[in-house]
């Protein structure tokens, strides 16, 4: 199934749910409240940029603004988004994001937008209170503007729900590093994206069955307990002695970034990759690996601090001080993955991105992994080009991989 195919059954059932009468918030961030959102009877919705809409020149926004922004903003001067009834956007995560939801309140004062403010340190009992309150904000915005104020048991189903999401996820994604031959790295990206597009039990049931056979057939050969400890050090943020050798003529490759859709970058490996789609074992991106590890959200006392304290749980996210550990955490799967190398993934025009990358490729040259550096667009304007880098990649590390 194509890109836009793949977005395009989304966007027909938010339409559907959208038309029967349905409340449906759109985020940008990806650490959003789920469970919050949903406790107020509202539908969450990670919003996706459209490579057909071109939204490089629009006059509204300003030059630094990133290409992901500028897409989006595209969408709705093109009439796009219909389905939404409102926007939530973060607060002190970068200028870009920051800015186009202040731009997109003048320019289309007719849509209901929200702004969330997360703290700029790591997480700590300070920061975890600050965006506890930011929450509560948030939550009585939700609840001027639609008349639904917050629901405990909605609150606990919410919670449940996005908390068997991520179990099933993270298996998904433990099992992939062990063989990754298991589940197409494309069919891992799409069922992950389906459920934060349109949260659902039946969205949770997809990623279940994907986790539930990889995890038979593994503990048939005598690995799930590997992939088991795993997940554990993946999901604490630290690979402790956890080392897993794979003899394979087929290199392994780890993927990592920012605002990068995992499911593009799937469509941009698709022809590179070998059997089952095996090449790319495991994403560090902030729609994938950085969503998908989040803790689970414990609802003993207060819910603000329990929700704040799974989103800043998030590897590495949504801080801004925490590169020195975020190298660290890659080298160690660089090194005790069987990582062969190394694709660093950077939306353009977005600066974090951008400051980042070389830090990404010096500290894979550290444990003598290969990189490289793929800039892309919503728009993928440059497809043939990247496809080519990959493919050039690929290639220079066949001949030594395992």
């Amino acid at each position: 199934m194509r890109l836009g195919e793949v977005f395009g059954n989304f966007e027909q059932h938010l339409r559907e749910l959208s038309g029967s009468g349905g409340t449906i918030i759109g985020y940008v961030y990806p650490h959003a409240p789920l469970e919050l959102i949903f406790a107020h009877g509202i539908t969450p919705s990670l919003v996706w940029t459209n490579p057909s809409v071109q939204g490089g020149f629009e006059a509204s926004l300003q030059t630094f603004s990133c290409s992901l922004t500028r897409n989006l903003f595209g969408q709705r001067s093109n009439g796009g988004l219909p389905f939404l009834s409102g926007l939530l956007f973060p607060s002190n995560t970068c200028d870009s994001l920051h800015n186009v939801s202040d731009v997109w309140r003048r320019r289309f004062p007719e849509d209901k937008v929200f702004r969330l403010s997360y703290p700029a340190a790591r997480p700590s009992d300070d920061s975890v209170r600050f965006l506890a309150e930011e929450l509560r904000i948030l939550s009585h915005c939700l609840k001027d503007v639609y008349g639904r104020p917050l629901s405990s048991d909605a609150l606990s189903a919410a919670a449940s729900l996005v908390n068997d999401f991520r179990d099933a996820a993270q298996i998904l994604y433990s099992c992939r590093v062990v063989d990754p031959s298991l589940v197409s790295y494309s069919e891992a990206a799409r069922v992950v994206r389906q459920f934060l597009a349109i949260p659902s039990a039946d969205a949770v049931d997809q990623i279940s069955k994907s986790a539930n056979t990889a995890s038979q057939i593994l503990e048939e050969r005598g690995q799930l307990t590997v992939a088991k400890s795993l997940r554990k050090e993946l999901l604490s943020g630290a690979l402790g002695d956890i080392r897993i050798d794979v003899e394979s003529s087929i290199p392994r490759i780890l993927v990592a970034g920012g605002m990068v859709e995992p499911i593009v970058v799937a469509s941009l490996f698709k022809g590179s990759e070998k059997i089952g789609g095996e090449v790319v074992v495991l994403d560090l991106l902030s729609f994938g690996f950085k969503t998908v590890f989040t803790p689970p959200v414990d609802l003993e006392g207060d819910p603000f601090v329990a929700i704040s304290r799974s989103i800043l749980g998030a590897p590495s996210e949504p801080t801004q001080e925490g590169l020195p550990g975020r190298l660290e955490f890659l080298k160690g799967v660089l090194s005790r993955l069987s990582i062969d190398g190394l694709v660093v993934c950077e939306q353009s025009f977005c600066d974090p991105d951008q400051f980042e990358a070389p830090s990404l490729v010096k500290s894979a040259s550290e444990v003598n992994v290969p990189s490289v550096r793929l800039p892309t667009d919503p728009e993928l304007s440059d497809r043939n080009r990247l496809e080519g880098r990959i493919q050039s990649f690929l290639e220079t590390l066949e001949g030594g991989a395992r």
